[in-house]
Order: C-alpha cells, then structure tokens, then sequence
C-alpha cells in the first residue's frame, strides 16, 4: 500500500522518517509507536484509523454465497453423497495409513476430470499410469482420456514450493483445469526438516497459494496425506503436518481398512471405510467401500446411507 496517498502529509513525513509499514502501524501498540513517532496519542489514533480503513478487506455478505457451490465427483455413489463431490476453491485432505486406497479416489477423480482437465503432482512415487488406464477403460471406454491429464514428480521441498508458486499459475494461465492432486503433501515435508518453524511457514505458504489458485482459475484441491501416531495411548492414527495445516484445508477424510471381507465377482476383497471428519456444512459419517481388481471403486449398498447426519 502506498502510504503516502492516503496519509496527512505531516503524519506520512514521520512515518517515512521511521520507515513503518503499514502491518506495522496496525500491529504496534499505541506505546510502541509513540516511542517510535514521537507522536502523541490522538494523532497515532488517527493514523492506525485511516491505515486500518484501507488495509481492511470487503466483507462478504453471506446472501451472496451461491447456495450450491461446484463439485468434482469422485465415482463412488455413497462417497459422493456423503461429500457431496470434491469441494471446488478449497482444499480437501484424504488422509490414512498405506494400502488404504488414498490414491486410489485421488486417481478416479482424475479421470473423470478428463474432459475439463486435472493436475497429478506425484512426491512419493511415479504417476500410477496402469492403474488410471484400468479406471479410464472401465468409466470412459474409447474416449482420448490422457489428452488434458498434466503429471509431475516432485520429492524436495523447495521443488513443490517452486511448482505451486510459479510453475502452476503459467499452466493454469494457458489451460483449464478442474481438479489438482498432491500426492502427498507430506513426503517432502517429513525427513528434511528439524526446524518445525520453518516448515510451518512453508506449508502455510503453500497452503495460502493453493486456496488462492483454486478460487481464482475455478479448480478442486486433494491432498493426499500420510499418517503418524497418535500419543493418546491409543492404536488410532493421526494426520500428519501438525496444526498449521490443519488449518488450512477445509475437508478432512480418512481412509482405512476394516476386518470385514466379502466377495465381489468371485473374489474376497477387503472392505475399506471412508469417514468425513471435518467439513464446513455437514456432520461427521461414515461409508464403507471396495476396490475391484478393475480399479474401481464400489460402494457397499447395505451400509452406505446417505441421509445419514
């Protein structure tokens, strides 16, 4: 912000002098700055007024919320009505232990964004091409499915921080996309950081950036994410990254695998669960599914309930 037009010239002069930001005149306290300034009390008022008055953002009227916001379907019907879709200009979190069929949604979202595009960006190990050819072949038959699907291998952290931050906009500027995947968004994160400060910062940073992308160019978010132990004295699984991330994402799913096995085509198959643990707009619940030997995912009928809270 340009201090100078919005300032008294005589205020503006003394805060040039002392070369304070416009963050810092709203975060200082009155004492702070006054020992700064040299200003008295109501001119240090009227400058945090005026500062404040146009640093401040519109509010939003919630009436202009669009009742219905955009979805990406995932394919799986129990999934989709108990989620509603991939939530469009947000980021979703899948989270759970390996083998629990995290990248397995991930990837079918992907291609059924095959008309409207997709980003896959791969940290932990190459683009799964044979499992998306056995999904595509089995949702979308003959149609050219690999045409608008952009793939990419990361494992370092400032590699994903560089793709999100300048790689992404210039791809995003010349092509449409519905839907981005990180898979994952921890593996970078997780063995090259002792400075947890630092790695805050980073993941905020790129958080930040993710949200502002999907609100500008129209565009769902999942991250997929790996898992830690919980110190609760429990055998329970928590999602990794801390606190910071957390709250960034505004759909949190996890994952697992149950006891239960039953037989599809002939075939005992393990039955997995899908458990919505945050969202904005409804309750927590459960769905419980399997993954066919074709890659794709079935819903169980007798125990998804969609009407459920």
């Amino acid at each position: 912000m340009d201090l100078k037009s919005i300032l008294p010239s005589r205020l503006y002069e003394i805060i040039d002098r002392v070369e304070l930001t416009s963050k810092q005149i709203i975060l200082l306290s009155i004492w702070d700055l006054k020992k700064l300034t040299n200003l008295n009390k109501d001119d240090i008022l009227i400058l945090k007024h005026i500062v404040s008055q146009n640093c401040s953002q519109t509010p939003v009227n919630g009436n202009d919320i669009p009742e219905e916001a955009p979805r990406i379907p995932t394919g799986c019907k129990c999934i989709d009505s108990l989620l509603n879709g991939v939530f469009v200009g947000g980021l979703t979190e899948i989270f759970g232990e390996s083998g629990t069929g995290k990248t397995q949604i991930a990837i079918q979202a992907a291609a059924l964004s095959y008309a409207t595009g997709s980003v896959f960006i791969c940290t932990e190990d190459l683009f799964p091409v044979t499992r998306y050819n056995q999904i595509c072949e089995h949702y979308l038959k003959n149609k050219t499915y690999g045409e608008n699907v952009f793939i990419e291998l990361l494992t370092h952290p400032q590699e994903l921080i560089s793709c999100v931050k300048v790689r992404l906009p210039k791809l995003l500027d010349n092509n449409k996309i519905s839907l981005l995947v990180i898979d994952s968004i921890a593996a970078p994160f997780r063995c090259e950081y002792t400075n947890y400060i630092q790695r805050a910062e980073e993941l905020k940073d790129i958080g930040f950036s993710l949200i502002s992308l999907a609100q500008k160019y129209n565009f769902a978010v999942i991250c997929i994410n790996q898992v830690t132990s919980s110190f609760d004295e429990s055998d329970n699984v928590v999602p990794s990254l801390g606190l910071v991330w957390s709250n960034m994402i505004s759909y949190r799913i996890k994952i697992s695998k149950t006891n239960e096995m039953i037989k599809y085509n002939s075939r005992e198959t393990n039955v997995r669960s899908f458990t919505l643990v945050t969202s904005p707009e409804t309750l927590s619940d459960t769905a419980k599914f399997i993954i066919t030997e074709n890659g794709n995912i079935v819903y169980r009928k007798d125990t998804c309930n969609p009407n459920s809270a």
